[in-house]
């Protein structure tokens, strides 16, 4: 099954739909959310603060995420350990290195031992 997710934030984030991929009886749904940010992602900005929601509400498990630098950049690709469902909600905080499109991938598990059950994809525009 393949969901859509739409990404909306009052901050000019440039952001992509992202995709959602579910393979079990009970789907997850993994929602990216800006908003607890003053500030666009900037290189200069310092912590940018990515947060996903898991619904349905309630649902445990973990979600890691990981930065994909832009193509050609040469900077390094960051990733947020698996991190517990907390309040439905789990945060990241990312320091982007370079401008650019930088690609955002989070990854829902029931456990830290058991295999991605839930994706989801989005973009994000860093300034300078």
């Amino acid at each position: 099954m393949v969901a859509l997710l739409v990404v909306i934030s009052g901050l000019g984030i440039t952001a992509g739909a992202a995709a959602a991929d579910t393979s079990t009886s009970n789907p997850i749904t993994l929602s990216y959310d800006f908003s607890d940010n003053g500030a666009a992602p900037s290189v200069s900005g310092g912590v940018f603060n990515v947060a996903v929601d898991v619904l349905p509400e309630q649902t445990r498990g973990v979600v890691r995420m990981v930065a994909v630098a832009p193509a050609d950049s040469g900077a390094s690709t960051m990733v947020c350990k698996f991190q517990d469902v907390v309040n439905s909600r789990v945060r990241c905080a990312f320091t982007f290195t370079v401008s650019g499109t930088w690609t955002l991938h989070a990854q829902y598990a029931p456990d830290r031992f058991s295999p991605v059950a839930a994706a989801a994809t989005t973009n994000i525009r860093v300034g300078n």
